[in-house]
């Protein structure tokens, strides 16, 4: 085992939140490099004159270099320094978004995305590496539940003001913007007083054989492992949840409001996970119980969905719950990693294994849908909520 795993995280008597906050920052500008091409989806398909899926292919890139190597990055991180990463990563993700603001071709374009899921991946495990080395052993899961909130918070900050930016700037001004983003992030980590973050990187020489040895580790130590495949079954459902409860609804106005709220009901979840795994319950419990009730309440949405008043409570109460999950997956992580390296490789685990249920959900959910409706969608979900529930409880023996 190399040295790197040896290395215990540096334990602090006080958070240092302003870091804290920065590093969510950092994951919000990584979680842009998806919203950004959502929020501008319908002009691209214009300037470029192309089909759907070539666009699609833009927005889905980015997530496919995670599926393909999520945990490559958490071992390599390990080698190279979380810090560096975490600055090489914001300085491509800077410049790849000032390539696209000037509209290439369509093929430089896709590159662009290529390279871009490289800096995403290096972000998404180097910063909730340095989030968990900046906070105090106490304030843990609470980091962590913030950390779980970045997605959400990308999109709904993109939904916000994305609209405005391409009404006045057009495409290049989203692009634009997300650019300048990385520029004060960069030079906060560069900051002599921000060195306290680095980690020293590995000092042992990168070997073919020790590169594969350690990056099929992270899937034989359940402590690396099963963070990420709790969040596999709760990726696999949360993109159907957002895309097909809504339409259960025979009740226009009840959709409308569903599509703007259920996100947000998620995001508020994933923060409320952080309080309650730290202050009321283990997270091997919390996720535990979570699964239970996604699974209870998606029933009685079933049941409400001729009562739009009862449909719309149940349903935001569902991916309140379902956001508790999410960020459940990510406390785990400091839960059962007893090392720094242990940390970043259950975040690669994690990257890798949410993209692929991200890939998965949607169709398999539309194929159940279409067979049996919202009784489809409650056993294909249910079968997956007991399958987390079987994870989180082997999860309580570490």
């Amino acid at each position: 085992m190399s040295s790197i795993v040896a290395i215990k995280s540096i334990e602090l008597e006080k958070t240092q939140w302003i870091d804290v906050f920065i590093l969510w920052i950092v994951g919000v500008f990584a979680a842009m490099q998806f919203a950004k091409f959502s929020v501008s989806y319908d002009l691209l398909l214009t300037a470029y004159d192309v089909g759907a899926s070539s666009i699609g292919a833009l927005l889905s890139i980015v997530g496919f270099i995670g599926l393909l190597f999520g945990v490559v990055a958490g071992v390599l991180s390990g080698y190279l320094g979380y810090q560096k990463v975490l600055i090489g990563s914001l300085v491509i993700g800077g410049g790849l978004s000032f390539i696209q603001s000037v509209l290439p071709s369509y093929s430089v374009l896709l590159i662009t995305r290529i390279i871009e899921g490289i800096s995403h991946l290096g972000i998404v495990v180097a910063a909730p590496t340095l989030m968990l080395r900046s906070a105090a052993k106490q304030h843990y899961s609470l980091v962590m539940g913030l950390w779980g909130t970045f997605f959400g918070v990308a999109f709904a900050i993109a939904g916000w003001l994305g609209s405005k930016i391409i009404l006045n700037y057009g495409i290049s001004g989203v692009f634009l913007a997300h650019a300048f983003l990385s520029v004060p992030l960069v030079l906060y980590f560069l900051l002599p007083a921000r060195k306290t973050l680095n980690t020293p990187p590995n000092i042992n020489k990168l070997t073919f054989a020790s590169f594969f040895t350690q990056t099929i580790q992270v899937y034989l130590n359940p402590r690396t492992f099963l963070p990420g495949l709790v969040f596999l079954f709760h990726t696999t459902m949360f993109v159907a949840l957002l895309t097909f409860v809504p339409r259960l609804s025979p009740d226009d106005t009840t959709k409308s409001l569903l599509l703007i709220l259920l996100p947000l009901c998620s995001i508020g979840g994933t923060f409320l996970s952080g309080a309650l795994s730290q202050y009321c319950l283990r997270p091997q419990n919390l996720v535990f119980l979570a699964y239970v009730g996604v699974a209870l309440i998606t029933y009685f949405v079933t049941q409400f969905e001729d009562s739009p008043r009862y449909f719309l409570l149940t349903a935001l109460l569902l991916l309140l719950v379902s956001g508790i999950v999410q960020g459940t997956a990510f406390a785990l992580i400091p839960a059962l990693s007893t090392t720094e390296s242990e940390q970043a490789m259950g975040n690669g685990a994690i990257a890798q294994l949410g993209n692929l249920g991200v890939t998965v959900g949607p169709p398999i959910f539309a194929y159940a849908i279409d067979l049996n409706g919202s009784q489809g969608l409650f056993f294909v979900l249910t079968g997956l909520c007991v399958a987390g529930c079987l994870v989180a409880f082997i999860s309580r023996r570490y």
